[in-house]
């Protein structure tokens, strides 16, 4: 299962002393709580669309912001966050 050795590749590359941070849709939320990386986003979207629709930009753009600030404010290992997206 691809989804659950992103989780310990994470761990691996953060051994190395280099930050992650996985990105998870909804409905794997139970394997990364499972797997602990280091940190992780959920997002509500479908399977192969974890960062949003093809063409949603927007979307797309806002994942990336919001799994940036996970690696800037996390506090402890293991921390998982909800992607909250903005209104349009």
């Amino acid at each position: 299962m691809c989804h659950v050795s992103v989780g310990h590749t994470a761990r691996v590359i953060e051994g190395a002393g280099i930050s992650t941070v996985c990105i998870y849709i909804r409905a794997f939320r139970h394997q990364a709580q499972a797997l602990k990386p280091p940190r992780t986003l959920i997002t509500p979207h479908l399977l192969g669309r974890t960062v949003g629709s093809p063409d949603d930009i927007m979307r797309q753009r806002g994942v990336t912001r919001a799994a940036l600030r996970l690696l800037e404010t996390a506090s402890k290992p293991g921390t998982i966050a909800e992607f909250a997206p903005a209104l349009r």
